[in-house]
């Protein structure tokens, strides 16, 4: 048997990126109903963001969550990925980002988020890889985030690739982490 072996970036126990491989027969193929069922997480998922809907947008996510995006660096091919192992655009727990979204939607001092920006996610090239742990998935996506804030008409353009564990809890699917690379166009 020829296992064919997808490049796939986990996190290991330092917080920071490492590369491994795992063999296609992990994978969850697109024709599979339970592709389907995740890949509607995370269009939900999106959905709710871009409508600043966060209260439940919470209630998606795992009380174990990790929610990091390293920050790039430029480095040469052979010195590693790219990322730094230290500093990160955001690093959040499900604690932190409770906090964060009470501020945003219960202060009236939020001023950086009030009025919120408007932002439209487009989620793509969704993977999604089955674990040794029975209902929990490494899904691997690609992010297209357009944002423009008040009355601007500037827009920015970040696109990322997500790495992703999703696992089912009481018949649906919650977020335990996300490591996100971002690419600010």
């Amino acid at each position: 048997m020829v296992l064919v072996a997808a490049v796939f970036r986990l996190r290991d126990r330092k917080g920071v990126s490492a590369m491994t491989s795992i063999a296609t027969s992990n994978r969850v193929h697109a024709n599979e109903s339970l592709y389907a069922e995740l890949h509607e997480f995370l269009d939900d998922e999106a959905a709710l963001l871009d409508k600043d809907m966060l209260s439940e947008w919470l209630e998606m996510l795992a009380p174990d969550l990790v929610y990091r995006a390293p920050v790039r660096v430029t480095k040469a091919r052979a010195d590693g990925l790219g990322y730094s192992p230290t500093m990160a655009h955001f690093d959040d727990t499900f604690n932190s980002l409770t906090r964060r979204v009470a501020r945003a939607t219960q202060s009236p001092n939020a001023w950086a988020v009030d009025p919120p920006s408007r932002v439209r996610r487009h989620v793509s090239n969704v993977r999604v890889y089955r674990t040794e742990e029975p209902d929990e998935y490494r899904v691997s996506s690609y992010v297209l985030a357009v944002h423009s804030h008040s009355d601007q008409p500037t827009t920015a353009v970040v696109s990322a690739e997500r790495q992703d564990m999703l696992r089912r809890v009481d018949g649906r699917f919650r977020r335990g982490w996300l490591d996100g690379h971002l690419r600010r166009q």
